[in-house]
């Protein structure tokens, strides 16, 4: 089967980059599943970590990649997961989106939060006191707008 969604990670210190527009199949969220576990072995484990997610347009999920998601939510929490912060743009289910992501976050006791942009987003992580450059996190989500 074909993958559905398109995505681009990344990392700045101690913060997960995630740019992406849905919707979501099983095959995109299970090699997706592996790009992020590459970029959180990178993580330095003795200090907090988080990760920053901006999804675009209908970035939702069909119940089996849900149970994908929800199990690597539960791993990524194991691994150290500080907090998750989430920015959905140009989307007309933003509520649908929040409502299953929520439920999710929930599900596994994840620290998350839902923001307009990303520029409100950062304070809350570092709040977290999770590092990361702010420059290079602008960076990175200004080149992957998935407008």
């Amino acid at each position: 089967m074909l993958e559905h969604g398109h995505y681009e990670s990344a990392r700045s210190k101690q913060l997960i980059l995630f740019a992406a527009r849905g919707p979501w199949n099983d095959e995109t969220l299970r090699r997706g599943t592996r790009i992020l576990g590459g970029r959180i072995a990178e993580l330095d484990k003795n200090h907090p970590w988080g990760q920053l997610s901006c999804l675009y347009g209908e970035s939702l999920m069909p119940p089996s990649a849900y149970a994908i998601f929800v199990k690597q939510i539960r791993i990524r929490q194991q691994a150290g997961l500080l907090a998750l912060a989430v920015v959905i743009r140009d989307s007309d289910v933003a509520r649908t989106i929040k409502n299953q992501l929520t439920a999710a976050y929930e599900d596994v006791g994840v620290d998350y939060a839902f923001f307009d942009d990303i520029d409100s987003a950062l304070p809350w992580l570092q709040h977290k006191d999770i590092r990361f450059e702010s420059a290079a996190v602008c960076a990175f989500f200004d080149a992957n707008t998935f407008v």
